[in-house]
């Protein structure tokens, strides 16, 4: 699939961005946030002539995305991988993983924790907590007889893609310890509950090639926390 990659300031967000999100999301008040997907050149069945098609919501751009993928496929020749399960109680339980895991790899309040033990060691067991809930899922729903590290064995699907920024970044940025003043290392905590399940997964999501190549830059992203840290101790 071919794709432009556009970055967008959101603390200064160019109008033609913020009047394309108005297309994707019509409700009044709407803040304009990223990401943005326009997939231009869709045939609208009418006068044969074409339109684009704006979408929003992290969920909804990627499976969107998924099932053109699919059609593709199955139009044509295609050295592509299918991101969408062929088998319906698959997919089921591929929606069920992020339902039920999607928060599992949330580490704000590790960032927030600065200078307090007390909440540190909370939001320390919270995230614990979240990765046994995302092994003891892989273990009981995932594979389904297939090998391989992820969900559906071999199979990287929708359930990896989605979760993928959030694994990434929780690796990245825990094991400096900005925040919490703390370093955590999220592939030592599996070692330490013996989560091998989960560890793998993890494992081959950030080596992905697709993942990988997608992501933003350390300094970056580092960056961003730290002006977020800022922003909220001005606000506390």
């Amino acid at each position: 699939l071919e794709y432009n990659i556009n970055l967008v300031d959101l603390n200064d967000k160019p109008q033609d961005f913020v009047e394309l999100y108005k297309r994707a999301n019509p409700l009044p008040g709407a803040r304009a946030k990223v990401p943005l997907l326009e997939v231009v050149g869709q045939d609208d069945g009418e006068d044969n002539d074409t339109t684009s098609v704006v979408l929003c919501e992290s969920l909804v751009v990627a499976e969107y995305i998924a099932e053109l993928q699919a059609k593709l496929i199955e139009e044509g020749p295609s050295s592509m991988e299918l991101l969408l399960p062929t088998n319906l109680e698959d997919r089921a339980i591929m929606r069920l993983f992020f339902e039920l895991c999607s928060s599992c790899f949330t580490y704000f309040p590790i960032l927030r924790s600065a200078g307090d033990e007390t909440k540190l060691e909370a939001a320390l067991d919270q995230f614990k907590m979240g990765l046994l809930n995302v092994d003891t899922f892989l273990r009981t729903m995932g594979n389904r007889g297939r090998d391989g590290p992820y969900l559906f064995g071999n199979q990287f699907t929708l359930a990896e893609c989605n979760a993928a920024p959030f694994v990434q970044r929780a690796c990245m940025v825990l094991p400096t310890g900005i925040g919490s003043g703390r370093s955590i290392d999220p592939l030592d905590i599996c070692d330490e509950f013996k989560l091998d399940r989960v560890k793998c997964w993890i494992m081959a999501v950030l080596d992905r090639p697709s993942v990988s190549e997608t992501a933003v830059p350390k300094e970056v992203y580092m960056k961003n926390v730290e002006e977020f840290l800022k922003k909220m101790d001005q606000q506390s």
